[in-house]
Parts: structure tokens; sequence; C-alpha cells
């Protein structure tokens, strides 16, 4: 899971929502709630309570601050004792409401940079802070807390300091993106980066008293050795610790295991020491197996505890599946799904025969997922990170796991292994297991999706993967039988079909089988879809009306089109339904109190709600466009939060001489490196590109085509095709979606005047981001970065090229997997699929929006996905 997104599962099994919503009643600190003394005020700030005194001068916009860590157990404490001491210097603080709070900002993938944090306190001097630092640090010596990674420690006890801002403040990255900022001096905000290290601005001041122990520090560091290991590279990095590749004094290669007391707390409280000693007592036992990493050495350096072990040349589960995995290529051939099946099912017999191993040597290992396996070069495997290993009779609750391989109803740990493996098993031929946790009936789609995409699979994998899922409770009423594998489609072993013929494929690579291509579902329909948009809304809630990822928490985030409710009625829109008269209130009272400094992009602020108040014909639209023109204009050219969505708004509102200014911004900028770099329609040159064809085809000037072109071709660069498929490389990955990635960029190509477009090769382009989005598996549901994104292209694809109606129907219908019910109505499964979400970028809105896209090729349904919207 993106680490992003662990704060946000905390407070509700339904919805992503941020921490501070979740309940913590039972373990709230005394201070969040009783009375203050005279002179005191209180400010709720999510899951902070920030105290000042009523007659404290305004705090400067940065500076020194100190914070000040704890464990769940010390945290009330140490808040005591801080609160006395600042109440007694009257300086300004704050502290986390509960211990429930200080657990899950403290978890194993909590954010590095700000864990362990349960007090922050804001000196407004130097000589306040030489003073507080001083005095917290001899109050709380011997508090035990997690060291706080972004500072710089002060002493041995809990007390640290860094410089940043005490006021939020945004600025404006070259890709658009809005990150915290500090004020440089001057004048101009510049990114404050917030990282798992301690850093000072060039331009800060230190405090004299500051200055001599930073030197000092300084000198003692620099090198990259621990514990007489040379340190190559990190390998992984959790709030727990890191795991890094290094040398021994031999030079040979290990790996190093590093765990930070107190830090990456599981459900139980557990931290990440306690689970590297329970690793290392397992290791020492299983020394002689050949599949475990062999114990090196076991130290502590500094504070932290470390495991050196075997280095084992290979790659993760993970990683092969990444790069072999034959469907999410275009209609691979029978050939190709052979080989892969042949090839996966001795890795997992491989799996299997270690887990009766360890199973014999009275060990569960209790953490078994793709990211555990290693594949050795000779294609035999090792299992690795066995810190949640237990005696193989025991019960126990799970405190971590990683989602779709774990089943927290399964306490004894023999049977959890077995499901484990049973999940392993399933996700190699459908990785999307994590579905199934919130829908279980999916299971039975995902098994004879294997089935019938791996006909080869010898005779009893299925049964035996179908026996071990059957271990959940909440599984077992919806797998097939036992026996039905060879009615799912299974093929001998051999590869020798009943009619003759040998599954070798075709030569070029399509599908033999049409069987096999006709997924085991129906497609959504818009009404439940819709039901599910209506049901889900809060309109007593001021910080969003739709439940949404978790981007959608962002400032200005619940007025644009990606995230907020302006997405939602868009998509009900274009299902021909009028929003509530009390949604649409809504979203105007969230215009009128929004702050001066709201985003004003189109797809992630005010011109979001602009527009959408535009397509409704409110009188509050004029008053709004010309905030938007009033406010600072974002730098960036992109069309998500820059320069090109807000030009589109002008366009369509009227305002051409002012969208045609900002477009001339826009076109003076293409090519400059770094303002785009990850491209696709939305973060891409290709959003950009849409409106230059734009204002092309409005004023008929050949100029604004040429620019359109150059701005393609500026996303091209970064294209790479195999097997016919255009995809585009960003982000270390290969991707054919719609905001980043193929799709987006063929949007482009589409939009282009007919000269430009042939100049291009603007059909090759289509189909070739076609062929990529036409493939069988997608994690993600969503329109920005899943399944309905690509249904929506393949649907415009079809207007071009009617080849590629049927291609657009069926991943419309592979979208009903990625749906969960929610009451008499059905609901996405957000990005990451741990939550549901309505919005359009990763939710219901979005796929409503491919649906209705479908039943009219070529409609434009998007805006700034083409030159025109309706």
């Amino acid at each position: 899971m993106d680490p992003r997104y662990e704060a946000y599962v905390i407070a509700d099994s339904t919805w992503y929502e941020p921490l501070d919503r979740c309940d913590d009643s039972a373990s709230r600190f005394a201070l969040s709630a009783g009375e203050l003394p005279a002179g005191w005020h209180r400010e709720h700030q999510g899951v902070w309570e920030f105290l000042r005194p009523a007659d404290s001068p305004a705090l400067p916009e940065q500076g020194w601050k100190i914070h000040i860590s704890a464990t769940p157990d010390s945290a009330e404490k140490t808040v005591g004792a801080a609160w006395e001491i600042c109440q007694r210097l009257g300086l300004p603080w704050k502290f986390l409401r509960s211990r429930r709070v200080v657990a899950a900002m403290n978890t194993k993938y909590a954010n590095r940079a700000a864990s362990g944090k349960a007090v922050t306190v804001y000196p407004r001097t130097p000589d306040e802070l030489r003073e507080a630092v001083t005095e917290l640090d001899a109050a709380l010596s011997g508090h035990p807390g997690p060291y706080v990674l972004s500072d710089y420690r002060w002493n041995d006890g809990p007390v640290s300091l860094r410089y940043g801002a005490f006021t939020l403040m945004w600025c404006e990255l070259r890709d658009g993106t809005r990150v915290p900022a500090l004020r440089h001096p001057q004048g101009h905000a510049v990114q404050d980066p917030r990282r798992p290290v301690f850093t000072v601005p060039e331009w800060a001041e230190i405090p004299d008293f500051l200055a001599d122990r930073f030197a000092t520090a300084t000198t003692q560091g620099g090198d990259a050795t621990v514990g007489g290991y040379r340190v190559i590279k990190a390998l992984h990095f959790s709030n727990g610790g890191g795991v890094y590749l290094a040398e021994d004094e031999q030079g040979e290669k290990v790996v190093l295991k590093e765990a930070r007391p107190h830090a990456g707390l599981d459900a139980h409280g557990v931290d990440a020491v306690h689970r590297l000693h329970i690793e290392r007592d397992i290791l020492e036992k299983t020394a002689q197996l050949p599949f475990m990493p062999r114990l090196l050495d076991s130290f502590t350096s500094w504070e932290h505890h470390y495991l050196a072990m075997e280095y084992i040349e290979g790659e993760t589960f993970s990683a092969w599946l990444g790069r072999d995995y034959p469907l999410t290529l275009h209609r691979p051939g029978d050939r190709a799904r052979a080989d892969f099946a042949a090839l996966a099912v001795d890795l997992l017999d491989q799996v299997g025969t270690c887990l009766s191993t360890l199973h014999e040597a009275g060990i569960a290992f209790g953490d078994l997922h793709h990211r555990n396996i290693l594949i050795r070069p000779d294609r035999t495997v090792a299992l690795v990170d066995c810190e949640l290993a237990v005696p193989v009779d025991s019960e126990r609750t799970a405190g971590l796991g990683a989602p779709g391989f774990m089943d927290a109803s399964i306490t004894r740990a023999r049977d959890a292994d077995l499901f484990a493996l049973g999940c392993c098993q399933l996700a190699t031929l459908a990785p999307l297991t994590v579905l199934t946790v919130r829908n279980p009936e999916a299971v039975r789609t995902l098994v004879e999706l294997a089935a019938t995409a791996f006909p080869t699979l010898p005779a009893g994998f299925i049964d035996r993967m179908t026996e071990h899922l059957a271990l959940s409770a909440a599984l077992r009423p919806h797998l097939p039988p036992v026996d039905a594998r060879s009615a799912a489609g299974g093929e001998p072993a051999d590869g020798n079909r009943a009619d003759g013929n040998r599954a070798d494929g075709n030569a070029d690579g399509e599908r033999a089988d049409a069987e096999a291509a006709s997924p085991p579902l129906s497609p959504p329909s818009s009404g439940e879809l819709l039901r599910g948009l209506v049901r889900s809304a809060t309109v007593d809630r001021t910080d969003r009306l739709f439940p949404c990822d978790v981007s959608g928490y962002r400032p200005g985030a619940a007025l644009g089109l990606a995230y907020g409710a302006p997405g939602v009625l868009l998509a009900q829109l274009s299902a021909d339904t009028e929003p509530a008269p009390e949604h649409v209130e809504w979203l105007l009272q969230a215009v009128r109190r929004a702050p001066a400094d709201t985003p004003p992009g189109l797809y992630d602020g005010l011109s979001g709600a602009t527009w959408l108040l535009h397509r409704l014909g409110h009188p509050d639209v004029a008053n709004a466009v010309d905030r938007i023109l009033a406010g600072p204009l974002p730098a960036s050219p992109g069309l998500f939060c820059g320069l090109s969505g807000i030009a589109h708004l002008l366009l369509d509102v009227g305002a051409r001489t002012e969208a045609l200014a900002l477009a001339s911004r826009v076109r003076e900028q293409i090519g400059r490196a770094g303002a785009l770099d990850r491209p696709g329609l939305m973060h891409g040159w290709s959003g950009p590109a849409v409106l230059l064809a734009r204002c092309a085809e409005e004023t008929g000037d050949a100029e604004w085509a040429e620019a359109a072109v150059s701005a393609v071709r500026c996303d091209l660069r970064h294209g790479r095709t195999m097997d016919g498929m255009l995809q585009m490389h960003s982000s270390n990955r290969l991707l054919p979606y719609l905001a980043e990635g193929s799709a987006g960029v063929a949007f482009a190509a589409m939009a282009l005047p007919e000269a430009q477009a042939e100049a291009v090769g603007a059909d090759d382009i289509v189909t070739g981001a076609a062929r990529a989005g036409a493939v069988r598996v997608v994690i993600q549901g969503g329109l920005f970065s899943g399944r309905a994104g690509l249904a929506y292209f393949l649907s415009h694809a079809a207007a071009r090229a009617p080849r590629w109606a049927g291609e657009a129907d069926e991943q419309l219908t592979w979208l009903s997997l990625h749906l969960a019910r929610h009451g008499d109505s059905l609901v996405l499964h957000g990005d990451q699929l741990m939550r549901l979400s309505t919005d359009l970028a990763t939710g219901s809105a979005g796929a409503l929006l491919a649906l209705e896209a479908a039943k009219n090729p070529g409609r434009r349904l998007l805006p700034g996905a083409h030159p025109t919207y309706g």
C-alpha cells in the first residue's frame, strides 16, 4: 500500500477518512477537553490540540520549533510535563489528542518524517528556544519516545528541534504540485522538504547556542559504515527502520535490517525492535534450511538494532510478476500463457514445500506474500522477512499483514500460512485478491479467471489453491467446488487439447480461444452507481460532500473536478440526472467560504467548481471567474492544476481574450525541462496539447496547431512500444493510463487538426495506446489510473476504428470486479483498493462517466480531454 494511505484507513472501514475522524473518545487525554486556566485558548487542528496564551503575540511564519516524541504509554505524562513548562513560560504549543492517535502516527508505514511527534512547541525568539529546550529536556529525560528522523535530537531524551514553518504556507513546484513551504529571505516561498533526515535551509538563522552543537554533529558524521559494514544502498524503508545492501570487511555482500526503538508499531503496539528479535531467533533456528537467509550478525549501533543476513541474489516474486505476467499484455498467445503458468506453478510448489518444512520445524512464517518471496537466478525460491513468525500450532491475532494475503479471522497460525499460500497462488494468476477483503464474492471470478486464462495449469492445482482459500470463512461460500476444475477450463499439463490441437498460440499473438475472452461478469448499471453516489453524500460536512481519495482532503480539492463534488455532479449530469438541489447548494457554500489561497486549477480547485456551476447555468459563475483571474494564477502549464485547465474554463464561459492569453503562456513553456515530466493528459504535455488544438480551432491560426504538435511530441519522448502496445515510461513504470500514460497521449493526438494529426502519426498512436489499454488484468478501477479510464479511451478510439468497441465493452464488463455492494447500490474500490471512493478520478463517478461514454462512442464528457465538451 502507498504509505500516503496509511493514516486514512484507520478512522473508517468503508471510506478513506482523515485520522481526526477516528473514534478515540476512550483514549482522549484529559487536557484535550478539560477546562483551561484563565488566559489560555484552545483550537482544534485535526488530531492536534493547539493551546496558546490569549495575550500572546502572533506567531512568526517560521522558525525553530521543538518536537517531543512519546510512546502511546508515555504520551499523557509527556503532554502533562510539556503543559506545565509551556504554561509557565507562556509558549504556544500543540499536542496529539489521544493515545490512539499517538499509536496511529507511529505505525510501521506511517509518515517517516512526521512519525513520533506527540508535542510541538513554538518558541518565538532564540532566548525562548534555549530556555524551553533546556527545561523540557531536563523534565523529560528518560521518558521513552522514538527518535524523530527529521530533527536534531537534543541530548538523549525525547526532545528535538527543527527549522520549519509555524503557519501552513504553500508553494508550487515546476510540475504544478503544491507543497508545504517556507519563506525565503527574499520574500518568495520555497519548498519545506520535510524529509526523514535533519537539514537546515542554508539561509536560516542558527542561534549561537545551536551552532557549536551542529558543527560537532557534522564532524562526527559522514561515514556510511554501520557496525563494521559499509552500506551500499537502501533497499526498503518503513517507519520501523530500513533494509540495506552492504558489504562486510571482506567485501562480501550482506543485507542489514534495521529496527528503531518505539517505532513501527503494529496493531498490538509491538515495535520494530521486538519484531527484529523474533526474526533473529527464527533465523537461528532455521540456519540449516537452504531457503532461509543465514544470520551473520546481530548488533546495536547508536540506539538502532540490526541484523546482518546473507545476501540472496535474485528478485522478489512481485518484481517477476510485474515484468512477466502475461495478462497485462494485449491478447497474449497460448504459448506465452502456458510458459508463464508452468514457471508459476513450479515456483509456488517450491513455496508450498518451504512452508511445509517450516511447519515440520514448528514454525509458522506468519507473513507470506509476494514481496517476501525471492526468486534466485536458478529459479529456486527463498523466504525473507520472518519477523511475524510464531509457533505453528499457536493461536494469534495478526497485528500486521499484507492486504489480500491474510484474513484476521483465521487465528490458528498453521491455517493462516496455508491461506496466505492460497492467496499467493491466486494472486499470481489473478493479482486482485485484495478485492476479496471487502467483496468476498469476487473470489469466484478470480478463480475462474485463473482457470480460463491459464488452461494448461496441471490437474489439481486449482483444487489445492481452492482448499487453501476455503480456510477463510468469508471466502468459503463463494469458491467453486473443488472438483470443478475441468468445468472451469483446465487442460492437461502437456498442453494437448481434447480436439487434438496444441495450445501454441497464433503467430500474431491474438488469443485462439475466444471463449476465454468473455469475463464471467455482467456490466454494472448506471442506476446502481447513481444510487451509490447520492446515498453516500454527507451535506453536514464541510471538508467534502462525497467520499473520495486521500488526495481529496488537500486544500481546495473538494472544489476540483478530480476528487471533489464537481466531478460527481458532472457524472450525474452526463447520465442525464439532475444533481440534488442540496448538493448544488453545498458546492455554492464551499466556493463562498473557500480561503483566498485556494488552488485555482480545474481538477484540483476553484475552476472545477466554477466549470460545474457554468454547466448548471448558475448566476454565481461570473463572480467566481473574476475571483480566479484576480488571484495568483499557477505557473504550471498543465491541465490538472495549471493554466491549461483554467484556459478551458475561460473558453467555455466566453472569456476568449483571457483564455488565449493564458494559452499563450502555455505555448511559451513547451519543452521546458521539469515542467511536465509525467506524460499523459493530466500531468504531461498532452493536456496542454488539447488546449492548443482547441485554440487552433477557435482562431484558425495554424501556429496554435503547430504548438499542439510540439506538445504531443514532448510526451511521445517517453513512449515505449512493445508487441504493438504503446505505453509511457513514467514514475519508473510503463503506463497505459489516462492521467499518466499512453491513453492520455492518444487523446491529445486525436484532438489535433487533420494535417498535424497525420504528421505526428495519430492513427498509430491511438492504435498502440488502444492495444495497451485492451488488456485483461488492470489493478485499479478508476478513471485516471485504472480500468474505467481505459474503457473511456477505448470508447473514443472506437469512434475512429470500430474494432475497439468490443474491447471497450469488455473493459466495462470487467469493471464490475472492482465494485462492491454498499447497501442497495454499488461503489467502486478507490485507488490502492483498501476503501471505496465515489470521486471522478478514482471512484464511482469516473466509472459512471466511462459507462455513459460507451453508450455513444465519441461523446466528449471529460473537460480538457477533448477540444470541446459535449
